[in-house]
């Protein structure tokens, strides 16, 4: 690393002050920033971070060209926006993937045909799978170690995600829907008779 001059060394301690973010810091932002555009924690703190490099790499290789506003909390909030805002255009409804995901689509049409507890147990299987692969892996890499997140850990198994434990999670709507409806499902084929 090449050593700073006074003006680099002040845009960089200004840009680090600006940065400050108090109750919860880094982590609180980037929980946030998960919830706000339902990406994962890893890949908006990838962006987050990849963010403050590029502002400080900016203040090495280019001091003369950069202000005020280039080093503020505010741009780097506005980098961060756009690329994160870039990511979610990618987002799919989760109900869509839900419909599109194999294991659900095998249970739908296998629940008009269960007659017995061994095919019931495949079928609960299946929306289980579907539960995991579409609901509580992607809420889980958005929550990552937050509180929230170890209260989804108490919903692994989908006949625990009851409406009260969804309410927990009003800030997700479409993995909410999606719980719900598969929870229906669960419940509609555990009470079959045959």
């Amino acid at each position: 690393m090449s050593e700073l001059n006074p003006q680099q060394e002040t845009a960089l301690a200004t840009f680090k002050a600006n940065l400050h973010l108090p109750h919860g810091g880094f982590y609180a932002l980037i929980v946030e920033l998960s919830k706000k555009y339902q990406l994962p924690f890893q890949t908006v703190r990838s962006v987050v971070m990849k963010a403050q490099r590029g502002i400080e790499n900016s203040i090495r290789t280019e001091p003369d060209t950069l202000s005020e506003i280039d080093i503020s909390q505010a741009h780097w909030r506005n980098v961060i926006d756009q690329v994160l805002h870039d990511l979610a255009k990618e987002n799919t409804q989760v109900m869509d993937d839900l419909a599109n995901n194999p294991s659900y689509q095998k249970a739908l049409s296998a629940m008009s045909q269960i007659d017995s507890e061994a095919m019931r147990e495949e079928v609960l299987e299946w929306l289980m799978q579907a539960y995991e692969k579409e609901v509580l892996k992607p809420l889980l890499a958005m929550l990552r170690t937050s509180p929230l997140y170890w209260k989804l850990m108490l919903a692994e198994e989908l006949n625990q995600m009851n409406e009260s434990c969804r309410s927990q999670f009003h800030e997700y709507p479409q993995h909410v829907e999606a719980a719900a409806h598969l929870f229906d499902l669960d419940k509609k084929v555990r009470a079959m008779t045959f």
